[in-house]
């Protein structure tokens, strides 16, 4: 008997087991890209703000800018074939011109937009419709403007039926 209290004693008298924590789990990893909104980084107010719109038709390219402004903010979204492009910047309007600087991080775009009114309607080149308010953007590479219209907007179009301006259908 007092060797097997011996040995309850020898092994009991050890020093506690030492119990190892749980080997820590590797962080889970979010891409933020498949995840972030198209309009993550801008206000409420710059998102819902007015649409002004200018879309160029022709048989090699078709192209629908959408510019937003508000507060001093800008964003211009470049919708093509080949995908979409978010432009966010600045609108900085003085004596009836906005200056819009405006960047998607890897390419700039810098526009000198006039208030102006353009004779439209869904009719090509109509010179008899009705004066509406545009946005006249220029572009320091062309020597016509852009002219964006309030939503659906203002079409520069080369087609069978049209060689000029038009409302969007």
């Amino acid at each position: 008997m007092s060797r097997f209290l011996l040995i309850l004693f020898v092994a009991c008298s050890g020093a506690p087991a030492k119990v190892e924590p749980p080997a820590p789990q590797p962080p889970v990893v979010v891409d933020a890209a498949a995840d972030a909104s198209p309009d993550a980084g801008i206000s409420a107010a710059l998102a819902n703000a007015p649409a002004w719109v200018f879309r160029y038709a022709t048989a090699q390219r078709t192209e629908t800018w959408t510019l937003r402004t508000d507060a001093g903010q800008a964003l211009l979204v470049v919708e093509s074939a080949t995908g979409t492009l978010r432009y966010t910047g600045t609108a900085t309007e003085t004596a009836g011109a906005i200056a819009l600087d405006v960047t998607t991080g890897s390419a700039k775009l810098a526009l000198q937009c006039k208030h102006a009114k353009r004779a439209l309607s869904g009719k090509c080149n109509d010179a008899k419709a009705k004066k509406l308010d545009v946005l006249d953007c220029f572009h320091p590479d062309f020597k016509e403007p852009m002219p964006f219209g309030p939503a659906p907007g203002i079409e520069y179009a080369v087609d069978d039926h049209c060689n000029g301006y038009r409302l969007i259908p």
